[in-house]
């Protein structure tokens, strides 16, 4: 049994000494032009009026020429008043305008929406629970040049301190671990919705959401997909001007149920995608099941491996953390590991029965 486990806990590190190594990885130097091109900044909301004044604040304080972007607010079947407040919040602002969803409820319908009404070639999405930094649209659309269709960037939660938000943190960190372990390999597999940007063009040639509509989210790792399975040119940017910070779920009942409905679309995700994500995620799950294990034979060979793959994980996280310049306490990366790779098996099984709404 003990050599079952040891053969399985090498094939797990080496694993994540591949992804280690992926992070250092560099696919592209960043484009150094800073001319403004014209933009349009989607949001669909729904629901969502305790989130947009600060919204739209970060928006209208963009350092961007107001006649370079227009911001489309799609009310998604709003059921408070969410539309009124957005019309008045932009009533100032010639450059923003709020309309409603003309098509079925659901964000991808919303956006489609958005995406008719654009007036630009460069569309840039983020969500309305979000805070965009000054530098942000310019960060991103400095990125377009004529061989780029496609850029995404990182979107961290913002730090608070409850135990959630520790969570959601940790998970985040890793996800944008692989992220951009996949993309520097160039296998671009996911990206943030909340800090997307793609051509107008692009959105047209993959036929818009149209094949992933079965799939409630998607709007971003199933799009990305699409764009690349069609030759579309992608980049990541490590900018931190470019960040997206967003608010985490406050309990563990929320978490589970967003992470659940993010969970969801993976199931669309191409066989072999899900082989590989399944052999990295299957791994370091089956790394928290060896710990106890490990701790009541006291063997120094799996004690060993397992406190090597922390060390690594704690690589992973601080070399994001350097990347786009943010912070987290390292000290809790095990125990944030140990409960993430948990609430990963409760949150596969619900987002596979389950039914789910993206608000």
């Amino acid at each position: 049994m003990l050599f079952v486990i040891s053969i399985l806990i090498v094939y797990i590190t080496l694993l994540n000494v591949i992804i280690l190594i992926a992070l250092f990885v560099k696919k592209y130097a960043s484009t150094r032009n800073t001319n403004e091109k014209s933009v349009t900044v989607i949001v669909a909301f729904r629901n969502e009026k305790d989130n947009l004044e600060i919204l739209i604040t970060s928006l209208k304080n963009q350092n961007y020429s107001a006649h370079k972007f227009e911001v489309i607010l799609v009310d998604d079947y709003s059921e408070d008043d969410s539309f009124q407040l957005a019309q008045n919040l932009v009533s100032d602002t010639s450059n923003f305008k709020v309309i409603k969803n003309c098509y079925n409820p659901g964000k991808k319908n919303a956006l489609k929406t958005g995406i008719g009404e654009a007036q630009n070639e460069i569309l840039l999405f983020t969500d309305a629970d979000c805070i965009q930094q000054s530098e942000w649209i310019k960060s991103i659309v400095k990125e377009f040049d004529s061989d780029t269709d496609l850029v995404y960037g990182y979107s961290p939660f913002l730090q608070e301190k409850y135990f959630v938000n520790h969570l959601c943190r940790y998970e985040n960190l890793f996800t944008s671990t692989l992220m951009t372990a996949f993309h520097n390999i160039g296998f671009p597999y996911m990206s943030f919705g909340r800090n997307l940007s793609y051509r107008k063009t692009l959105f047209q040639k993959v036929g818009g959401f149209q094949q992933i509509q079965k799939s409630l989210s998607g709007d971003d790792d199933l799009f990305l997909q699409l764009a690349v399975k069609s030759g579309a040119r992608v980049k990541l940017v490590e900018n931190p001007e470019a960040l997206v910070f967003t608010k985490c779920v406050s309990n563990m009942k929320d978490y589970i149920n967003r992470k659940s409905r993010h969970i969801s679309a993976s199931k669309f995700y191409p066989v072999e995608l899900k082989f590989v994500l399944a052999f990295i995620y299957g791994g370091n799950i089956l790394l928290q099941f060896f710990l106890p294990i490990a701790l009541i034979t006291l063997d120094p060979f799996l004690l060993s491996f397992i406190v090597f793959n922390w060390i690594l994980k704690i690589l992973f996280i601080s070399k994001i953390c350097s990347t786009i310049k943010i912070s987290f306490p390292y000290y809790l990366i095990p125990i944030m590991d140990f409960i993430y790779n948990f609430t990963l098996i409760l949150t596969g099984i619900l987002s596979r029965l389950k039914i789910v709404s993206w608000k």
